[in-house]
């Protein structure tokens, strides 16, 4: 059961937790206009928005009305049969992510302590993943705690292995480039693929570069990326760490992971998902 935390401010993980939502849920009650923001909180890597405890508490009573106003709009859109089936559809996929979840956790029991530590935030951390990509960018900086105490605690005694993955460097082409490009009839991207430039462009190298961290022990297997330019003051000089080029392609980096969908984060809620690493972290004190 989800005790409302004690202040007057609740951020998008609790009450969402609280009103047995999602957090895109909790982003829709504030387009419908049944939630108001009372608070935003800039993180390094996007913001989080919070919410009057109070305003919270008195929407609980109204979450099965308006879902079923939801529930009404989908069918008008989809089709009453079409949209039943997606919800049951969705459901079915929460079972089995609970089930997942289930079988992860009894596995670990049988590992060494601090492996079973590592598998698990990196369970989290999976799913941490996921909701960044879903729109919950502020969660990147939590994520870089996470992975720098992996750099910190664990070894590949406990199944950790960190790889540098060298990328491509930025090319800002100068105004000279930018003229060739269009009169040779290329984009800036095709144009700084086939020439590079030339020495008055500006360049940055490792820009795409990647740390890529495997964790894998068991039965199990995550893997991790963070670019160089976040993470290279807390991890060993690249040429410490095994090395990986990047497939050739396009120059601008590649985004890695899938945003979350409605059913993982019915089995796995955010709130879940914070307090586990914070936990991990030392941040929060374990629960009683």
């Amino acid at each position: 059961m989800f005790n409302t935390p004690t202040g007057r401010y609740l951020s998008t993980a609790q009450a969402g937790e609280f009103l047995g939502v999602t957090p895109s849920r909790i982003h829709r009650l504030v387009r419908d206009g049944f939630l108001e923001v009372k608070d935003t909180r800039f993180y390094k890597f996007g913001k989080n928005y919070y919410f009057d405890r109070t305003d919270v508490e008195r929407l609980l009573p109204r979450i099965p009305e308006i879902k079923r106003k939801w529930q009404a709009e989908e069918d008008a859109r989809l089709g009453a049969k079409r949209a039943a089936f997606k919800r049951l559809n969705a459901e079915k996929k929460a079972r089995e992510y609970q089930h997942v979840k289930e079988q992860f956790f009894l596995s670990l029991e049988h590992y060494p302590e601090k492996s079973a530590t590592l598998l698990k935030a990196s369970f989290y951390l999976y799913h941490l993943n996921h909701y960044a990509k879903g729109g919950e960018d502020y969660l990147y900086d939590l994520k870089e705690k996470v992975l720098r105490k992996f750099t910190e605690k664990f070894s590949a005694e406990e199944g950790l292995e960190i790889l540098f993955v060298e990328g491509g460097q930025k090319i800002s082409l100068c105004d000279s480039c930018r003229q060739k490009a269009l009169k040779m009839g290329l984009d800036y991207i095709r144009y700084k693929s086939a020439y590079g430039g030339c020495p008055r462009c500006k360049k940055r190298s490792d820009y795409y570069s990647l740390f890529e961290f495997r964790v894998r022990y068991g039965e199990h297997s995550f893997c991790f990326h963070t670019p160089y330019y976040v993470a290279r003051n807390w991890i060993n000089v690249p040429s410490g760490l095994p090395h990986k080029t990047r497939a050739r392609g396009k120059e601008e980096g590649r985004a890695f992971g899938r945003p979350i969908s409605e059913a993982e984060a019915m089995a796995v809620s955010l709130e879940e998902v914070i307090g586990e690493l914070e936990r991990f972290l030392g941040d929060r004190p374990e629960e009683g």
